[in-house]
């Protein structure tokens, strides 16, 4: 079999003298190809997304995303604060006694700071359409709030149980 066969080559490479360079040489340069090839594409692959990312950070912008973030987080600001007072003083009318404190809780705090609000909106002027469309969802849901505080308001003091729903109605609109 051995003398029939490729073995026998085998032997008579792994008996020359030849032998052991010749498999330091291959060895050697297998493990060289190894460790410079195989990081190699790792380190361009994260070379590349760090050129990238400081190129999209500092030179590319998209105008809608810079446009919606000034408007909810600089413009929007004061727009923010009184819907949280809005929601805060709203929350009080469990505590008060009768209708008279709800109609002024109405008529001194949550109308001031509704259209301080619709004022606010009003000077706000979004570049992007897309912005714009944000925009007048507030602004609909501001006068709605309008709409409904001012019927409470009307029917804390006429005492109409039909201008009661019809403000009540209006504020559940605001908040879907």
């Amino acid at each position: 079999w051995m003398d029939h066969g490729g073995f026998g080559h085998f032997l008579k490479f792994f008996k020359d003298k030849e032998f052991v360079p010749v498999m330091t040489n291959t060895l050697g340069i297998s493990l060289l190809k190894l460790l410079v090839c195989f990081p190699l594409p790792i380190i361009f692959a994260l070379l590349l997304m760090v050129v990238m990312s400081f190129t999209l950070l500092t030179g590319c912008s998209d105008p809608v995303y810079d446009d919606l973030e000034n408007f909810l987080n600089v413009e929007m600001k004061e727009v923010t604060e009184n819907y949280t007072k809005i929601t805060t003083e709203v929350g009080t009318w469990e505590t008060l006694e009768d209708d008279a404190a709800i109609k002024k809780s109405i008529d001194d705090t949550l109308l001031p700071l509704v259209n301080g609000s619709l004022e606010k909106l009003k000077d706000i002027t979004p570049e992007t359409e897309e912005v714009k469309a944000i925009k007048d969802k507030y602004v609909k849901v501001m006068e709605t709030y309008k709409t409904g505080f001012e019927a409470l308001s009307e029917g804390c003091e006429t005492q109409e149980e039909a201008t009661i729903n019809a403000g009540s109605q209006k504020l559940e609109e605001a908040v879907e």
